[in-house]
């Protein structure tokens, strides 16, 4: 895979084939494809929720933004890397 580049504008959604359930407020994900389970943590759960349908990394900010009370360029960068992760995955999907 070449190298990622995530910016304000990139659009991410996750994959309509990731099996996702709550399990005491957090996110537990399994990839049909794969078959490989995946554990997200408070932040990264309201990320998954909030990248059912497209959306622009800097709305996604701004909703991370509003719930959290952060540093937008502090969030941005806190948020890449695990956009990253979730790409390389391949749970989610993004449009450059």
């Amino acid at each position: 895979m070449g190298k990622i580049d995530i910016n304000l504008h990139t659009v991410i959604q996750r994959k309509e084939e990731i099996l996702a359930s709550n399990l005491d407020g957090e996110k537990v994900m399994m990839s049909i494809e794969k078959g490989e389970y995946y554990g997200l943590g408070k932040t990264g759960t309201f990320i998954w929720d909030n990248i059912e349908e497209s959306i622009k990394i800097a709305d996604l900010i701004k909703l991370i933004i509003e719930k959290y009370n952060v540093d937008e360029n502090q969030c941005f960068e806190d948020i890449v890397p695990f956009i990253k992760d979730l790409i390389e995955k391949e749970l989610i999907v993004a449009t450059y």
